[in-house]
Order: C-alpha cells, then sequence, then structure tokens
C-alpha cells in the first residue's frame, strides 16, 4: 500500500468527521480498493476508539501500582515460581500498556482544529466526546482532537452555533467566547457571539452563562434566552423563540410583537427586514411556518 501517510491523515479526517458525504465516498473508494486497505481501515479505526475510551487509566498512579504488584510477587509461595514468572511477565506488559497510554493521552498529542464558515455555508462538527456542532455562516470554531480527562472545552471565536452536547455529568462542556464562557453538562443551546454581543437561547437541559469574572452567573432552562452587551455589561432575560429556526426553518409565533417577527424572519432567512418611520404597528403576530416562502411568509 503505497501513500502510507496520505492515507492515514486521510481516515483520521474521516474519523474526526465521519458524517461528512465527500469523506464518506473517499473511505468507502478506499476500503473497496484492496483486502490490504481494509484491514488497514479497520485496525486503525480500532486503535482511534481505543485511545478515547483509555481517559479512564489518565488517573491511575503507574508507578504505585507497579510498586504494589511487586510486593504481592515477592510474598507469593516458592512453589508458584512459574506463576511468578508468568504473572511479572503480565505486569511488564501492563506497565507499557498503560505508559503508553498516558503518552498516548498526554496533552502534547492533542491536535487543534478551527473551522471557518463563509457566506451561505452551514457545516456540521462531530466532536471526539459525541457532541454535535452546526456552524451558521461567517462563524469561526476551535475545538481539539480530543478531550482530556478533567474537562471538555471549545471556543466560538465569532458567529452562530448550535450545540448538541453529548451528557457526561463528570465532564463539564465549557464553550469559551472572549471572557465569557457557557458551561452544560449535556443539553442543547443555540449562541451567537460578536465583539459587543452575546445571544443565548436553550433548546433542552439547562445552561450556566458565566458572563466574565465580575458578573454573577446565570442559569438558564428549556426556552429560556439572554442577550448579553460586553460593551455595557447588560444582560437582559428574554423567553426563547425559533433560536433554531436559521437550521429546522421552522417558526412559531405565540403572541409575538410584530418587529420580533421581523427580527426572527431576518435572522432565519439571512435578509434585513425593517420597519418604515412612523409605520410601526404595536400588534402580536399567532402563526406557524414549516419550510416556507419567505415571500409567502411576508404577505401574511
Amino acid at each position: 500500500m503505497s501513500n502510507q501517510t496520505e492515507y492515514l491523515n486521510l481516515i483520521v479526517r474521516y474519523l474526526n468527521n465521519p458524517h461528512k458525504a465527500k469523506l464518506q465516498s473517499e473511505i468507502t473508494s478506499f476500503r473497496a480498493e484492496s483486502a490490504g486497505n481494509d484491514t488497514y481501515f479497520r485496525e486503525i479505526e480500532r486503535i482511534w476508539l481505543f485511545s478515547s475510551a483509555s481517559a479512564r487509566l489518565d488517573s491511575l498512579d503507574v508507578k504505585q501500582a507497579e510498586k504494589d504488584f511487586k510486593v504481592l510477587l515477592r510474598s507469593a509461595p516458592s512453589t508458584a515460581s512459574k506463576l511468578i514468572l508468568w504473572l511479572a511477565g503480565i505486569a511488564a506488559c501492563v506497565t507499557l500498556a498503560i505508559i503508553g497510554l498516558t503518552f498516548f493521552n498526554s496533552e502534547e498529542n492533542i491536535k487543534t482544529f478551527t473551522v471557518k464558515t463563509g457566506k451561505g455555508q452551514i457545516d456540521t462538527i462531530s466532536l471526539a466526546d459525541g457532541s454535535k456542532v452546526i456552524l451558521a455562516e461567517n462563524s469561526e470554531f476551535k475545538y481539539p482532537s480530543r478531550f482530556n480527562s478533567s474537562s471538555r472545552e471549545v471556543t466560538l471565536n465569532g458567529g452562530k452555533a448550535f450545540f448538541l452536547i453529548a451528557k457526561d455529568t463528570k465532564h463539564t462542556f465549557r464553550v469559551n467566547m472572549g471572557k465569557s464562557r457557557v458551561s452544560v453538562l449535556g443539553t442543547s443551546f443555540n449562541l451567537t457571539f460578536s465583539q459587543s454581543n452575546i445571544e443565548l437561547d436553550v433548546k433542552t437541559g439547562r445552561v450556566m452563562f458565566r458572563p466574565d469574572e465580575t458578573v454573577t452567573s446565570s442559569i438558564l432552562s428549556a426556552g429560556q434566552g439572554i442577550s448579553y452587551s460586553i460593551d455595557r455589561k447588560q444582560l437582559l432575560a428574554r423567553r426563547s423563540q425559533n433560536s433554531d429556526a436559521w437550521i429546522t426553518k421552522a417558526l412559531i409565533f405565540v403572541d409575538t410583537p410584530l418587529e420580533e417577527v421581523c427580527k426572527q424572519l431576518s435572522d432565519c432567512y439571512g435578509v434585513k427586514i425593517t420597519f418604515d418611520a412612523g409605520n410601526r404597528v404595536n400588534k402580536k403576530f399567532n402563526a406557524t411556518f414549516k419550510n416556507e416562502d419567505l415571500n409567502d411568509i411576508l404577505k401574511v
């Protein structure tokens, strides 16, 4: 099998983003070329999955475990000399394996990826813990190839993203945005970040939002949202409505002020809707739309 480095890079990119159709097609073609290619892929996949599960060994004290094992061997009866030698061999193998996994799981081997989307482009990112992030257009997202044993941290440098977080009660998931941070254990939420403002809308579960080190954190539940002005350090609580419409194209309005309706339509369809000066109408709107054409919605 030639170009092994190239193939390895392809496989790693696929394992990190198995949802991408192009990578799926390339991997399928690669595996179909020969039995050797298929075997090589399965071996890399096995190592990849094994390394993800090996994080539980991070907290193990290797030196102490080896020391305790040697003490037990010395106290064993002399009639079991062959068994001792056999166990000693196993102990050495286990020690080497643990040391190898510890080295493999060190932060030096964690790579960082940055994904940027352009105008009209939406990208889906699968994280090492099973979480998914849907990145809106004109956004930038930074994440590690895998998470360490203590936390799960990513960064939204700008733009909008919908997070569907895999539940892990032992490892908090954090999204950093400048000096602000969102922390969750397992939930889904929509997040928009710019240099002047942060919009957070919780779809399921609970989320903790910390504006910065000087402002008290807030806890939001499903259906709640906040708007935070970074410049003024002002936090506004509000009802969350249609925050993921830019993905689902489904809009539900219940007694929603007309100006808020137009704001949500602007976010969903990527257009700017404004009222003529002096013609503002103080009315509330009730309607449900699913994959409707914007012109038809505006007629309603």
